[in-house]
């Protein structure tokens, strides 16, 4: 099943485009529905979002994404921090997320500026992201935690999709310094 990929940068995000993207993400995590309910992200704030529309154009499916320079191991290298990752309960179990993943990847990759894609999970969900040529690295990240307001370091899973640089390239073991909210 092929859907409309959408691309829109936060600044653009209409009242009405807000309002079906956090019923989306209340429908898709009922446990945080009251979350979802006043806003479509969680800690740092895309910098767009990229969205499958359904029939009627409505998002079915979406992840917010921005781009951040992190400190790993000594290096700088640029990711694009993935969050909010969510497809609808009736479009679950249809290939609808694996599209999804496949737009992040190709909206990525047509950018000269990303080295990798970079997210953290739960660990029930990783094996949906590896199936999405994600690949899980054995480093922690440390942030500033927006429900705790405190520096924390998770040790995962982390998950890195290679976009400009090679996988061989992204230094094992070290924690990734995100400087900042994860997404």
């Amino acid at each position: 099943m092929s859907l409309e990929v959408q691309l829109t940068p936060r600044a653009e995000v209409t009242p009405l485009l807000e309002g079906h993207l956090r019923a989306l993400l209340q429908a898709a995590y009922p446990q945080w529905a009251d979350f979802w309910a006043g806003t479509s992200f969680w800690g740092s704030e895309p910098e767009w979002h990229l969205w499958l529309a359904g029939p009627g154009g409505q998002p079915v499916a979406q992840l917010g994404f921005g781009r951040r320079t992190v400190n790993l191991g000594g290096q700088a290298v640029c990711i694009a921090g993935v969050g909010g990752v969510a497809t609808h309960p009736a479009w679950q179990g249809q290939g609808v997320g694996r599209q999804l993943l496949r737009a992040l990847g190709q909206t990525l990759k047509a950018r000269s500026d990303v080295d990798y894609a970079f997210l953290q999970c739960r660990e029930e969900v990783a094996p949906f992201y590896e199936s999405g040529s994600f690949v899980r690295v054995t480093n922690p990240a440390h942030f500033l935690d927006p429900d705790e307001g405190q520096w924390v370091t998770n040790a995962g899973p982390t998950l890195i999709l290679p976009v400009c640089r090679a996988l061989d390239d992204w230094p094992l073991e070290e924690t990734v310094e995100l400087r900042g909210l994860p997404w």
